[in-house]
């Protein structure tokens, strides 16, 4: 009923008795502001469409002056009984109809969204007459979705067949305790904003014993999820916490959830304990993020035998990793931002199926790591590390396919890589005492047949030149830092001719790129940044040769950006005829 101003329903909508959906989705001031005060809304007949199993009602805009008017429409609105999905969006009553908390009507139903409905203060069961007693407004209901109720203070109390539970947005923790008093069939329940909930409703998760899946997120007031997990959750699978800044541990009894598969806590930031004393048997993903009160990770962590996946990430406390023994089945770590952390896992070399090793922003650590046996490691990554870097025995990490090691400024060697020959990308810059490029780089018996993508320099600054290597005739992608010093490109890239993509990097020195940049026939793309002294580009006869140039990228360099001022610089007409230009010095150079 889209972009339609209706004044009144039309009278044949009563006589389409096999109408299955219909949508409202209009600002109720279309329809006539007496709508429901003289019952026109009850022309639609809608409980007489017998066939109609989805139906969502939803108004437009901030109307908190239709509070009557939208329970007065909806009270005439009454679905068939037949129905199996009801959405209601941006209801403006305090309260709903008298067919949404009484009667008999949602045999059928099984799927309920409310979103949007900010002046909803009360839904609970009233029987339609006093000697039923308890009612159960939703016998078949399996979800429930209740969403931006901010006001609402009280549910239904009785819902024998829901299996998925998820409220957002609302201040008062009431709702999920009524929901929650008979409730036992709970396989999902997911619990966001909520600003006055303290911690779950007490027996809850001991009653639905079948929960598998439980999210907590973004209750500022939650001091504790429950006491302990004894002898229920056995069938959990995943549980996420976040966002809970008054949390300050989780509860006693996790190694007893023994269908456990992921646990994951994020920005906790009064968190204190993880008590985890024993091994999570079926645990495969660990992830613990921003939770800097934390001191140490649990020490069942070692036990976690099935353990897949461990991310530590923004825990400045945390000194040590406890895994002493090997992870069998670990295959990838990811470490950043723990600036107390110290050294490695000293079990690390046993857990012999790790294929991604990840360390970042660790300005303590010191990777001091042997790496033998390490046969199915396919990516190693080093960034920011201030402590010394050993890398002994690479040359046996013979899967590696990425190796990235920048900002290292402790790095002084870099081992031989000869024996890496599935190696894809190779990062080595910006490790201030490095002198030279590795030897697989120099020599000319070259051995990195699969090498495409190649990002290197930022070494010692005294050096006067780049350090010689060999020409790598598959390259398809390189990233040159400079220094100070150095006033020109290593000659060899001109040799490059299989480049699509080559990025100039901080070379203050150099004033003119090279004639022979001609030669990259094959470039598509070209990015220069930080380089202040750079005022040319080749000739336009040797910019012309690029046929395949696409892309110009110019970043912070203030001489440069003078002379290519669109129409004007003195560089412009060399460029003119490419595609795209981009460039910026503190602000747009090029729209």
């Amino acid at each position: 009923m889209d972009d339609l101003n209706l004044e009144e329903f039309p009278k044949e909508l009563q006589n389409l008795m096999n109408l299955r959906h219909v949508y409202f989705d209009k600002d109720p001031m279309k329809f006539p502001v007496d709508m429901g005060r003289w019952g026109r809304s009850k022309k639609a007949k809608l409980a007489e469409k017998t066939n109609i199993r989805k139906l969502r009602f939803e108004w437009q805009g901030n109307r908190s002056s239709a509070i009557n008017i939208d329970r007065d429409v909806l009270e005439d609105l009454k679905p068939p009984s037949e129905l199996e999905l009801l959405e209601i969006c941006k209801f403006s009553g305090d309260k709903f109809p008298s067919w949404m908390m009484s009667g008999y009507l949602f045999d059928a139903l099984k799927r309920l969204t409310i979103d949007k409905a900010r002046y909803l203060i009360e839904w609970t069961e009233i029987a339609a007459w006093p000697t039923e007693g308890t009612i159960v407004l939703f016998p078949r209901l399996e979800e429930l979705l209740l969403r931006n109720c901010d006001q609402l203070t009280s549910a239904p109390t009785r819902f024998p067949c829901l299996q998925k539970l998820e409220i957002e947005s609302m201040d008062s923790g009431m709702p999920i305790s009524n929901i929650s008093t008979h409730l036992t069939t709970l396989t999902c329940l997911i619990i966001k904003k909520i600003r006055r909930l303290t911690h779950l409703p007490e027996g809850m998760l001991k009653r639905n014993k079948n929960l598998s899946y439980l999210e907590i997120k973004d209750c500022p007031e939650l001091t504790c999820i429950v006491d302990d997990v004894f002898g229920c959750c056995a069938s959990l699978e995943e549980l996420r916490i976040s966002k809970c800044p008054n949390l300050r541990t989780l509860p006693d009894g996790l190694h007893t959830l023994l269908s456990l598969r992921k646990l994951i806590i994020e920005n906790c930031k009064s968190l204190e304990c993880i008590p985890v004393t024993y091994g999570l048997t079926s645990l495969c993903e660990f992830s613990v993020w921003f939770c800097p009160q934390l001191p140490s990770l649990p020490e069942g962590l070692e036990y976690c035998t099935s353990l897949q996946m461990l991310t530590i990430r923004k825990c400045s406390k945390i000194i040590s990793i406890p895994i002493t023994q090997g992870l069998p089945f670990l295959r990838e770590i990811k470490i950043s931002w723990c600036a107390q952390l110290s050294s490695l896992p000293s079990g690390l070399e046993y857990c012999t199926s790790l294929q991604k090793l990840t360390i970042e922003y660790c300005t303590s650590v010191e990777f001091v790591q042997t790496l033998h046996g390490f046969t199915s490691l396919r990516q190693l990554s080093l960034y920011r590390i201030s402590g010394k870097i050993l890398l002994s025995a690479l040359e046996s990490c013979t899967s590696l396919e990425i190796l990235s090691i920048s900002y290292c400024p402790n790095l002084e060697t870099i081992p031989s890589l000869d024996s890496l020959t599935h190696l894809r990308k190779l990062a080595i810059y910006e490790c201030d005492v490095l002198k030279s490029v590795p030897s697989a780089l120099a020599s000319s018996h070259y051995s990195l047949t699969r090498l495409i993508k190649l990002e290197v320099g930022g070494f010692w600054k005294e050096l006067d030149s780049f350090p010689a290597f060999h020409v790598i005739p598959q390259l398809e992608e390189l990233t040159l830092y400079g220094w100070p010093k150095l006033n020109s490109l290593p000659e060899q890239v001109q040799h490059f001719t299989s480049l699509t993509y080559l990025e100039i990097y901080s070379f203050d020195g150099m004033e003119a790129l090279p004639e022979w940049l001609r030669n990259l026939t094959s470039l598509e793309c070209l990015f220069i940044s930080m380089s202040k002294n750079l005022m040319y580009l080749p000739t336009i006869e040797a910019m012309q040769c690029l046929t395949k140039l696409q892309h110009i990228h110019i970043y912070h360099c203030p001489l440069l950006k003078e002379r290519c001022i669109k129409n004007i610089g003195p560089e412009w007409h060399k460029i003119s005829h490419i595609s795209t230009i981009r460039g910026r010095f503190h602000d747009t150079m090029y729209a």
